[in-house]
């Protein structure tokens, strides 16, 4: 499982200093909310990883982007916090190093007035505080689709918007209007037809009957009326599809097959 390293960071400095000379109450209330802050990243970031599931993570606080730039390491993600009053605060050295890291910059901003500084830096992403619980998790998902893609679809499933990658998806079966995916332990109904989902998805599936669509990759073997798939679970076949099928899986496996022997 690879590892992805993230950064979180503010622009304005060193935080422990601007600190100094507040009351007791205050300081207080100031240390709360960067702790509230950081959990709140740390959740959003770690729904995004389990969303995901292919990724492990280590997250690391810095006071300032001078201490992300100090210490010397890559990162794959960078979280720019931006307080209204820091909208302009960047420093030139900290400009140049933002628009140079190969890490995909996500800003979190109480506003819009820092817009101008992340498009010049190449921000991946722009958050407002407000929707950072949503937003940030969202924005994690996005770079980690860029850093490493995952085919899928796109489908509404109990009227939320979401991404079915699809090595998720076991078979699919035809029912009246709908269909229902089958996954693991799992299945979902979408309110979408058999035809339109073929041409979604891509070459590893096969309608192997009306109703039916199979998924090669859980494949473990092909009977006169059925497929059996690795976790037992048997699709029925149709006589006219079989032989496509039969056909069409061979050149699954010779094509994967030579795709390992160039690994």
């Amino acid at each position: 499982m690879r590892k992805i390293y993230i950064a979180a960071t503010s622009n304005f400095g060193n935080q422990t200093s601007q600190m100094q000379g507040l009351q007791s109450s205050d300081l207080d209330a100031a240390q709360s909310g960067v702790l509230h802050l950081r959990e709140k990243t740390d959740k959003s970031i770690d729904s995004a990883m389990k969303r995901d599931g292919r990724f492990s993570y280590q997250l690391t606080f810095y006071q300032g982007i001078v201490g992300a730039m100090n210490s010397k390491k890559i990162f794959d993600i960078l979280i720019l916090f931006v307080r209204k009053e820091d909208a302009d605060g960047l420093k030139t050295e900290e400009m140049l190093w933002l628009k140079n890291t190969s890490a995909r910059v996500i800003c979190v901003s109480e506003g819009t007035g820092f817009l101008k500084d992340a498009f010049r830096i190449g921000v991946f992403r722009y958050v407002l505080r407000e929707n950072m619980g949503r937003d940030l998790t969202e924005a994690i998902g996005e770079v980690l689709q860029e850093i490493e893609p995952v085919q899928g679809i796109r489908l509404t499933i109990d009227g939320e918007d979401k991404w079915v990658p699809f090595e998720d998806i076991y078979y699919i079966e035809a029912f009246g209007d709908e269909a229902i995916i089958y996954k693991k332990d799992t299945y979902s109904t979408v309110r979408k037809t058999m035809d339109y989902l073929l041409e979604q998805l891509g070459n590893a599936f096969y309608r192997c009957h009306k109703s039916y669509i199979v998924n090669f990759a859980y494949v473990q073997r092909i009977d006169d009326d059925s497929v059996i798939l690795k976790d037992a679970r048997s699709v029925p076949v149709s006589v006219r599809r079989r032989g496509g099928l039969v056909k069409i899986y061979h050149n699954y496996e010779e094509g994967k097959r030579g795709k390992n022997n160039i690994l």
